[in-house]
């Protein structure tokens, strides 16, 4: 009796155990599978269900005035326009080069989830100041091909691919950036990288992050997410998938290496790139050409929306500072 009795409880503890195992191994494998869904729904053109050549934000009624107003001002320039591609890193990217017979030209570079199209609504300034624009389908993004975004760290080499091509193709002497959001880690990043010879003029930079994580954090939250332990594997995914580190999406640490002028715009209303944060990275900033121009009002990427003539005379006067 007392035999069968400790062979019970033998593998009564057993038993227990393997439930407890079990259960922490399914825990585990729980909380990877939902920051691998997090993870592909914002990261990765098929699953997140967007980023063509639509308004991302069709709820947004800023969103779509900014959306319509770009497109406005760009039809009077229709005659100008080329359609362009170029090949590299195996995906086909596809963007639109306005010929107005300069030999300087803007090339823009929006936020994640932005086509082409969005990049419109920035421009004005840089037409009236003599530049042709370039605007383009990041990868993954509008008719470019691809899945996944990298925040800025493989299309960086994009951007430099492309700086070239129109320079060889456009006889090009120089380029301006103008980068808003996810923008700004692709274009500083392209601006330091070592196969850039050089192309970029200035920069401009319109809510720079101190680094993606940060600023995708504080969506994050204010989608009212809990923090630990989910955001932290979506960075293991984005290794997965990627092949490459977030933490390389760091305007903070591209500034320490910068040497051509380059002005921040940015709104005191900034909720996902802190004001503070964006001062940060201004006061880290190698060059001695730096500018920090800050707009009272305007959410994340919207200051020019609330504050037009201003932004754009802003743009003008950083055009012409020698």
């Amino acid at each position: 009796m007392i035999l069968a009795n400790l062979v019970w409880y033998h593998w009564l503890i057993i038993g227990v155990g393997v439930f407890l195992v079990s259960s922490l191994l399914f825990s585990i494998w729980l909380v990877f599978a939902i920051a691998r869904r997090v993870y592909l729904h914002t990261l990765s053109k098929k699953m997140s269900g967007g980023w063509g050549r639509e308004c991302s934000a069709p709820n947004n009624p800023e969103q779509v005035k900014m959306w319509d107003d770009g497109i406005a001002y760009m039809k009077q320039f229709k005659d100008k326009k080329h359609d362009v591609s170029i090949e590299h890193d195996g995906l086909k990217l596809y963007g639109e080069f306005y010929d107005f017979g300069k030999k300087k030209t803007a090339l823009f570079l929006c936020g994640r989830c932005e086509c082409l199209m969005y990049a419109y609504y920035y421009a004005k300034p840089y037409i009236e100041s003599g530049l042709n624009v370039l605007f383009i389908d990041q990868r993954a993004h509008g008719y470019s091909e691809g899945q996944l975004s990298t925040v800025g760290i493989k299309e960086s080499e994009d951007v430099v691919a492309w700086m070239k091509f129109i320079k060889d193709k456009y006889k090009q002497e120089s380029f301006v950036l103008h980068c808003v959001c996810v923008g700004g880690s692709s274009g500083l990043l392209a601006t330091v990288s070592p196969n850039n010879p050089g192309l970029v003029e200035k920069i401009v930079v319109d809510g720079v992050f101190i680094n993606f994580k940060e600023s995708y954090r504080r969506h994050y939250l204010d989608l009212g997410h809990k923090i630990f332990p989910v955001f932290h594997l979506i960075w293991f995914w984005f290794r997965v998938y990627t092949g490459v580190s977030v933490n390389k999406a760091s305007p903070f640490e591209c500034v320490k290496k910068l040497d051509c002028p380059i002005l921040f715009i940015h709104t005191k209303k900034d909720k996902y790139s802190l004001p503070e944060n964006a001062q940060k990275v201004f006061d880290n900033t190698k060059t001695d050409k730096k500018y920090l121009v800050w707009f009272d009002v305007g959410s994340h990427s919207h200051i020019r929306n609330h504050a037009t003539e201003r932004y754009d005379e802003t743009i003008k006067d950083f055009l012409t500072n020698k």
